[in-house]
């Protein structure tokens, strides 16, 4: 009896386990390319309203569709994760005033703090921040790339979704990337851990089946004996 409640048991959790869905959160900014990531200025793009409730991150990826560099030079494009950005939404900065120069400084505004105290600046002082990485090798020749996410990049995402359910993510091109687009994607399975209520109900029916097995097994040797 024992051993087929516990077989009961294991079934039943395992059912719990395997009704969990994995999900894909896809987000697009506007416009979709950045502007081709102009190198006269520098991106926040804020993800408000995101839920991740009951929900585990498992992988994340940043995908740039046909990207490629203005000339052949071993210019820099920057990628931070931020907690969040002053406004929702892509917003831009001009971290090159003289519009006509493309020999722009390889900088990274989001760690250089040369603007960080101007009011139109596109973060918050202490706003907490994760760089994910520079390219320096893309060349003129369109190609899709795709970043992944770290196991620790994934802990700070989760952190700053869970902070105010949005996060930002920032990017300092030096100098101009064209591209076709520019696609973020969060993917998540549901927890496997049943709830309280779920366990309560999963108790009372193994006590229902066990006390109902007893009745039959205390019937049957009443028969045989009379």
């Amino acid at each position: 009896m024992k051993k087929f409640l516990v077989s009961l048991a294991a079934l039943v959790v395992l059912g719990l386990s395997s009704s969990a869905k994995a999900d894909t959160l896809t987000y697009v900014p506007t416009p979709s390319d950045l502007n081709d990531l102009d190198h006269h200025s520098v991106y926040t793009w804020r993800v408000d309203n995101v839920n991740l409730a009951g929900q585990t991150i498992t992988g994340a990826r940043i995908t740039f569709t046909n990207i490629a560099n203005w000339d052949n030079n071993a210019n820099k494009l920057y990628i931070h994760l931020l907690d969040t950005a002053k406004q929702s939404g892509v917003r831009s900065f001009i971290d090159d005033p003289n519009s006509n120069n493309t020999q722009v400084s390889m900088i990274d505004d989001f760690v250089d703090t040369r603007y960080h105290n101007q009011s139109s600046w596109l973060v918050a002082n202490g706003t907490a921040d994760t760089h994910l990485h520079t390219y320096v090798n893309l060349t003129t020749t369109p190609s899709t790339l795709v970043y992944n996410f770290s196991a620790s990049e994934l802990t700070a995402l989760f952190a700053y979704i869970s902070n105010g359910n949005n996060f930002a993510l920032c990017f300092d091109p030096d100098c101009h990337f064209f591209n076709d687009g520019i696609k973020f994607e969060i993917f998540t399975s549901a927890n496997t851990v049943p709830e309280p209520a779920t366990m309560a109900l999963l108790g009372t029916g193994l006590a229902g089946l066990y006390a109902r097995r007893r009745r039959q097994q205390k019937k049957a040797r009443r028969e045989a004996s009379a």
